[in-house]
């Protein structure tokens, strides 16, 4: 199986094919790489973002993860020193007082409950829960359930109302649990809240801290501090997994893509989320998308830029060798091409070159050889059309005025005079056509009266074997004298030409010869109107062997014959040849 190019590409020029070549599969390869670079890019921006989102989390979880455990032994402190006061109410709610500053961090006060969950101590800031039973609350129940700290989720603080979240430590002695010890943090008062806090918001997103249940504890748009969250599926499972995680998520209503970086809060039952707008990270992976775009781009047009100029290297070169190449074609004499380019086409030029000065030598010898066969043939004509005129002629002359003697000789015999009649006819007819064959093999017109004359006298020639043509010769320009092979060229064309209207062309009914004098050279144009032949088809299949002949002629001397000529529109002969001396 072959591959065979489109049509549309093998009638481009050489240059245009050699670029396509060239540029298609840089421009295909350019294409691809600078989507893998995209596809790159995008893919590295999208992973480097999820890795900062995480970062981030991860950064401001590990710093709340460390202030909650200070505030959880500043409480275990006071719990220490409360418990050495066991009974001693009044006693452990001066220890509260004494400590109010220490304990200030907790915004909405800190209490001492019971066993029975009684607040019997508080600090100055949670005096209005003094004498309160918080026996209901979880925390209260997993601190004496368990005997272990406790950071709770958010609630409603009593008697206000007001969102909080609260840190529990049991209050104990050696041998009896004494009651639980509760820090509580106001949600409108997140001063506690310092890493989340410290981070700034990417644009058009937010840094939050959440509980298990959904609750916000903390949010950059405080509008939305203690508001219940769990309506996002995506963030409450990212809850349940509770493992550090970044993702891209778009919500099921088809929202803005977001970019969410999800940390836990160590074993607190609390999480930290950084999110922004997915939009900000395209928008710069866009950019550099564009700025890649556009370097490739550059790039490709740098390439093409310096394809296009070896392309002309290469093809300049060429192109003047294919033009010279049609120039030769048509006739003209070959001229050393300039050797220019690349090494391999200066081998070719050279190569070419030298080819065809060889070739011109060779040419210029075998016209040499033409030509001197040429003269023999003319002077072989020259010695037959003397011999013809001189000897064959006068012998019939003889032969003719002896049949006339014999004539009245013989006047007596009716029936043999009619045969002589006859005879003497035929005689004369073949007296009559050796001398047009002399005429033809060397006319005496030429050498006496000179090419003009000779072009009119066999003009005239042809009106008198086709009386229904008109023929005329004309001269143009000022007639001067040729060198005689130039002269019996042009004669033997123009003869040809002629002839050919005899043969081929019975019912033409104009014919014009013209001669014309340039300053370098000169032309001869013959024209019938003649039937007319298809001269492209004539040309291909070889043409008629006097058509060729004519050709041959003419390229001996230098010159070029062109014939036009179509069905019905007759024919024209066109003969060019330089007036140069002849070698």
């Amino acid at each position: 199986m072959t591959f065979r190019l489109p049509r549309w590409f093998e009638r481009l020029g050489l240059r245009a094919r050699l670029l396509l070549a060239s540029l298609v599969p840089l421009v295909l390869v350019g294409a691809v790489a600078l989507g893998l670079g995209a596809h790159a890019l995008s893919t590295t921006g999208r992973d480097q973002a999820l890795e900062r989102q995480a970062v981030q989390a991860r950064v401001a979880a590990a710093g709340l993860y460390g202030s909650l455990k200070g505030y959880l032994r500043l409480l275990q402190a006071t719990a220490a020193e409360l418990s050495l006061y066991h009974g001693n109410v009044e006693r452990q709610q001066q220890v509260l007082w004494d400590r109010a500053h220490l304990l200030s961090v907790f915004s909405g006060g800190v209490g001492l409950i019971d066993h029975g969950g009684n607040v019997l101590a508080v600090t100055p800031t949670a005096r209005t829960s003094l004498g309160l039973n918080l026996a209901f609350r979880y925390y209260f129940r997993a601190v004496t359930g368990t005997n272990e700290s406790v950071l709770s989720s958010v609630f409603a603080e009593q008697p206000s109302g007001a969102s909080a979240v609260v840190i529990a430590v049991p209050v104990d002695e050696p041998l009896d649990h004494l009651g639980v010890l509760a820090g509580q943090f106001l949600l409108r008062n997140n001063d506690w809240v310092r890493e989340p806090s410290l981070l700034s918001p990417p644009v058009g997103g937010a840094i939050y801290l959440i509980d298990s249940a959904g609750n916000a504890i903390y949010h950059s748009d405080p509008a939305l501090i203690g508001r219940n969250l769990s309506h996002d599926v995506a963030l409450m499972d990212l809850v349940s997994q509770a493992r550090e995680r970044s993702l891209v998520h778009r919500d099921e209503y088809g929202g803005e893509a977001l970019l969410r970086g999800f940390s836990p809060i160590g074993d607190a039952g609390w999480y930290v989320v950084v999110e922004e707008p997915w939009s900000n990270v395209a928008g710069q992976v866009s950019r550099y998308q564009w700025a890649l775009a556009l370097l490739g781009g550059l790039a490709v047009l740098m390439v093409g830029a310096l394809l296009a100029a070896a392309a002309r290297r290469v093809v300049r070169p060429l192109d003047a060798l294919v033009a010279e190449g049609q120039r030769v074609q048509a006739g003209a004499a070959f001229r050393p091409l300039s050797v220019t380019g690349p090494s391999d086409v200066r081998a070719l030029l050279e190569a070419v070159n030298g080819m065809l000065a060889r070739l011109d030598e060779q040419q210029a010898a075998l016209r040499r050889y033409a030509l001197q066969v040429l003269r023999g043939q003319e002077e072989e004509r020259l010695r037959l059309s003397r011999d013809l005129h001189d000897e064959t002629v006068q012998d019939l002359v003889a032969l003719n005025q002896r049949l006339d003697l014999l004539h009245h000789r013989l006047h007596e015999d009716a029936e043999a005079n009619e045969e002589l009649d006859r005879f003497q006819e035929t005689l004369q007819t073949a007296i009559a056509e050796v001398r047009r064959l002399s005429n033809n093999l060397r006319p005496h017109v030429l050498e006496d009266l000179g090419l003009s004359a000779a072009l009119r006298a066999i003009t005239h020639d042809l009106e008198r074997q086709m009386p229904s043509v008109q023929a005329h010769s004309e001269v143009v320009g000022q007639e001067r004298p040729l060198p005689r092979e130039l002269e019996l060229t042009v004669y033997r064309i123009a003869q040809e030409a002629l002839a050919n209207v005899r043969k081929h062309a019975p019912a033409a009914t104009r014919v014009s010869v013209a001669l014309i004098f340039e300053a370098d050279a000169l032309e001869l144009v013959v024209e019938d109107d003649g039937p007319g032949f298809d001269a492209d088809q004539s040309r291909s299949a070889g043409g008629h062997l006097g058509l060729t002949g004519m050709r041959e002629r003419a390229q001996l001397f230098g010159g070029g014959l062109s014939i036009e000529s179509a069905a019905g529109q007759g024919t024209t002969v066109f003969l060019r040849l330089p007036t140069g001396e002849v070698a």
